[in-house]
């Protein structure tokens, strides 16, 4: 069982704790000179597939076999909807160009013919207004300007 005691402010202790205050800089360069271990370890030139690879030690076969069936299933689900969402664009741009766009030049088609009757029936009103010219815009036979 662990004691714990409160020490007054400015109660000298003696222990083997040392704070930042008491760190020395021969200590911390005896850490640069691990950190330099390491890298003569070759631990920093470890690639991401190697620690991967690593893990297949660590982690248990039962969990290993949940992530790789569920990364499987995202997969298929993924080519699943690639497959469909294909398929569906071909539909509708197929539908589009065989249906909708003649559709839409017809009907534009029936608007042009529609101004030009219009523009028809103005003039041959315009016609009728004035007397003595015929429809074709030729002085009628037997009047005279």
């Amino acid at each position: 069982m662990v004691e714990i005691k409160e020490l007054a402010e400015g109660a000298n202790v003696d222990s083997d704790f040392v704070t930042d205050s008491e760190h020395s800089e021969e200590e911390y360069e005896d850490s640069d000179f691990e950190d330099e271990e390491d890298e003569d370890l070759g631990l920093d030139d470890e690639t991401l597939i190697e620690r991967l690879y690593a893990l297949k030690d660590v982690i248990p076969s039962s969990t290993r076999t949940r992530v790789s069936n569920f990364t499987s299933n995202i997969i298929s689900s993924t080519q699943a909807l690639y497959n469909i969402s294909g398929k569906l664009a071909w539909f509708l741009s197929t539908t589009a160009l065989l249906v909708v766009f003649p559709l839409a030049l017809e009907s534009d088609k029936e608007q042009v013919m529609i101004q030009y009757e219009k523009e028809q029936q103005m003039m041959q009103q315009q016609a009728s207004a004035i007397p003595g010219i015929s429809p074709s815009g030729l002085p009628m036979p037997g009047v005279s300007n």
